[in-house]
């Protein structure tokens, strides 16, 4: 099985339940799964921000991004963090490459200033449009894990920061994914009293934005879910990164926590 799986937020940043996940990613590929590992990093780059003294704004979650922004955002993402999980794998046993969207052109975005709904002053946004199957093909039939970092490339050949999150989309439809996995700092989609949803499709998610039940993070999260099953993968899930064996209960079918998303 081919399977995308999106590794951020709190869990990128706690080295026992990074660990442990990659750990279990490890495990998977030593059991001939084929695994695309995409990685957001945005804590490590509010790190580096602040100690540059330098400071950023969102719009509609997304990073404004001028060129000094920029250019940390890619020594951070494509570099500090994109190595870490390079070299942690390497660890355990696996094989793995680090890349950005401009490596081999396998990720290209186009840029959102200027867009509907979105300012100029957002700068160096963009969103995964194209994605470059033979390379991600090729890759993986040498036994290598691609670990993707959410640096894309423009076809005016300018770096853009995307959204880890459509990365992962990206990378998953258009490698023809039969998954993708979203690892969380949360236990899953929740409903109006509190309690996590097994099973959602496009239908009963839109159903919840319209009645409010979904804030926060869980709107541009079940956002890129709906994208990905619009585009062709067969199931999403939203799984709680820091549960002890998740990824192995996954692969072995036996999830009982979560949140699975499919089509109709």
């Amino acid at each position: 099985m081919r399977i995308t799986i999106k590794l951020g937020g709190s869990i990128l940043e706690d080295a026992d339940i990074r660990g442990h996940l990659l750990e279990q990613i490890a495990g998977i590929a030593a059991l001939k799964h084929e695994i695309i590992l995409v990685h957001g990093g945005g804590k490590s780059l509010n790190r580096r921000l602040s100690q540059l003294q330098m400071t950023s704004e969102f719009i509609d979650g997304l990073r404004v991004t001028d060129e000094a922004i920029l250019g940390v955002a890619v020594m951070v993402l494509a570099g500090e963090v994109n190595k870490k999980l390079v070299v942690e794998l390497g660890h355990l046993g696996i094989s793995a490459i680090g890349i950005c969207g401009a490596d081999a052109m396998s990720v290209r975005c186009v840029p959102l200033a200027g867009t509907p709904g979105y300012p100029d002053k957002i700068g160096f946004v963009g969103k995964p449009s194209q994605v470059n199957r033979k390379f991600f093909d090729m890759v993986i039939d040498a036994g290598l894990v691609p670990v993707v970092s959410s640096i894309a490339i423009g076809a005016d050949a300018q770096l853009y920061n995307v959204n880890a999150d459509q990365m992962a989309v990206a990378c998953a439809s258009g490698t023809d994914c039969e998954a993708l996995v979203y690892l969380t700092d949360v236990p899953g989609v929740k409903d109006e009293n509190g309690k996590v949803i097994g099973r959602l499709d496009k239908a009963s998610i839109l159903d919840l934005r319209a009645r409010g039940v979904l804030s926060g993070g869980m709107l541009p999260k079940t956002s890129s879910c709906i994208d990905a099953i619009d585009a062709g993968v067969k199931a999403v899930y939203i799984l709680p990164g820091a549960d002890r064996d998740i990824l192995v209960e996954f692969i072995q079918g036996t999830l009982t926590k979560g949140t699975k998303i499919h089509g109709n």
